[in-house]
């Protein structure tokens, strides 16, 4: 009996125990404790004391953010920059043609003038035939009515600012600048064939422009003087019949009579016909136009 109370008395006094620890133990204490422990053992920090930078070290620092800030500067404006599409070659090396994508060869540039010139200035080209006018041969007549010239004749015919000096049936007239012509003293140091002392002459490959007026002018004696100056134009009336050469619009004034043929007209009615025509005076067809001045 005594062992048995010994034995029960200390299962209760074990389960006491147990429930007295269980009961004082609260977690949250546990876990404050348990941090509370681990901070006891850790060291304290120790400080440290800084000194202040020399002068040396402030300045390396200040360039150095200087540098930066330069660099920063720098890249910004590279990124605002618009840069060509297209490589630019520098002043010093020689340009390349450039390479054409095609095969065959490409088109040929036009030579560049070796000259500027001035867009607004016509170029000059040289003096070519007038589209107006037609080559005829005037044949002249002077003094139709017997009166007498009172001088040797030695007539040139000029037109504007040109003249011709008669060189017979066979050849053509010899041009001169008027100024030249009428300058003259006789026309026979200029011609093989000339008109110098004759009352008719024939004057070979004229080019006649109906805008101009024909001027009988007779040189040498005549002193320059002018026999009148009359519009007229290449007469396509002119024919050969038979073995007469025959114009039907000749121009006659008091002091002379011209006919003017088409050279090919002249050409096909042959020399003789020609020097019939002015061996005969140049005969008036049963009408005549004359031009006044």
């Amino acid at each position: 009996m005594p062992i048995r109370t010994l034995l029960v008395v200390a299962v209760v006094a074990m389960f006491a125990v147990v429930a007295h620890a269980t009961e004082a133990i609260d977690p949250a204490q546990a876990i404050a404790q348990k941090f509370s422990e681990a901070s006891d053992d850790k060291p304290a920090p120790s400080r440290r004391s800084f000194d202040r930078p020399d002068a040396a070290y402030e300045a390396d620092m200040l360039q150095r953010a200087r540098a930066e800030e330069l660099e920063r500067r720098n890249e910004e404006a590279q990124q605002t920059t618009v840069r060509p599409q297209y490589p630019v070659p520098s002043p010093s090396a020689p340009l390349q043609p450039a390479e054409s994508s095609t095969s065959g060869p490409g088109p040929q540039l036009a030579a560049l003038p070796s000259k500027l010139t001035n867009p607004e200035v016509p170029a000059l080209t040289p003096e070519g035939p007038d589209p107006m006018a037609t080559e005829a041969t005037v044949l002249l007549v002077l003094d139709p009515n017997g009166a007498g010239l009172g001088f040797k004749p030695d007539p040139i015919i000029c037109m504007d600012n040109r003249c011709w000096l008669s060189n017979g049936i066979t050849s053509p007239a010899v041009a001169m600048p008027r100024n030249q012509a009428v300058a003259l003293q006789t026309t026979s140091t200029v011609t093989a064939d000339s008109c110098r002392g004759k009352s008719g002459c024939v004057y070979r490959n004229v080019p006649i422009d109906p805008r101009q007026r024909i001027d009988v002018i007779e040189v040498g004696e005549g002193g320059g003087a002018s026999a009148g100056a009359y519009t007229v134009a290449a007469d396509n009336s002119c024919r050969k019949e038979g073995d007469a050469l025959v114009c039907d619009n000749g121009l006659g004034t008091e002091n002379f009579r011209i006919w003017v043929v088409p050279e090919s007209t002249a050409v096909a009615a042959g020399d003789a016909s020609l020097e019939d025509a002015v061996a005969g005076n140049l005969p008036e067809p049963d009408h005549t136009s004359a031009n006044d001045k």
